[in-house]
């Protein structure tokens, strides 16, 4: 059976890819896991990761594990459903390199949180957002809790109460993709993108990640600061 995410190294980009495209890239507790670590685990060698997926889907969804409504408690509710997406979605944040989604087709809930949390995403003009669980009758808190600080206020709510579908260029426009290319250059976008991010040093490209992540929350006083240090030591680093 072949695995449901694919993972392979090539020379300093790590390459990650959604393989259940019967499902329409559908999340389940196993792949959660599996990206998670992954992306843990990342050695300062690694320059970037790529993020993609095979089939007519980026990801349609997460399938959460079993659980007995009717019974089960409010700590049982967190331990089951919500833990392992906020650790995943928390990997994505602390990964040190920087993540490029390679967004094609459906990206709804929790496709459309990955797709927001990667540091850069490509998208086909085709491809559509959305966060559909209020259908459902269930509060995303978990797919807002990715969004939020990635995209404003008002989007992540209209977004939510509406159930609307965005397309590439719409989902561009609030930030949660930075690229829309034709559906059949997506992937040559792509492959431009990582060329021209190999040319600088991983320090340099783990440093501009490092700024981003923690710029925004930081006083103006700490900002200069923390970008005084991290040029610093890049340009001071062996590899510059």
């Amino acid at each position: 059976m072949p695995s449901s995410i694919v993972i392979e190294q090539k020379d300093a980009v790590l390459e990650l890819v959604l393989n259940s495209p019967e499902t329409g890239n559908i999340v389940t507790e196993d792949m959660a896991q599996i990206l998670e670590q992954t992306l843990r685990n990342v050695g300062s060698e690694i320059k970037l990761l790529r993020l993609r997926a095979n089939g007519d889907h980026f990801c349609r969804g997460r399938k959460s594990p079993p659980i007995d409504r009717a019974t089960a408690t409010a700590l049982a509710f967190r331990q089951t459903i919500a833990e392992g997406p906020l650790r995943l979605y928390q990997a994505f944040r602390a990964c040190r390199a920087p993540i490029i989604g390679v967004v094609q087709g459906e990206a709804l809930g929790v496709g459309c949180a990955l797709a927001a949390l990667c540091d850069l995403t490509i998208a086909s003009e085709s491809a559509v957002f959305a966060v559909p669980e209020m259908d459902h009758g269930i509060p995303p808190t978990l797919v807002i809790s990715a969004l939020a600080g990635r995209i404003p206020y008002k989007a992540i709510s209209h977004l939510v109460y509406s159930r609307q579908r965005l397309s590439a260029r719409q989902a561009a426009e609030i930030g949660i993709v930075g690229q829309v290319v034709p559906s059949d250059s997506l992937g040559t976008a792509s492959d431009e993108l990582v060329d021209l991010m190999l040319k600088n040093t991983a320090a340099a490209l783990q440093g501009v990640k490092e700024y981003l992540r923690h710029a925004a929350r930081l006083e103006p006083d700490a900002q200069v600061s923390l970008a005084s240090s991290i040029i610093a030591t890049v340009l001071s680093s062996q590899n510059r």
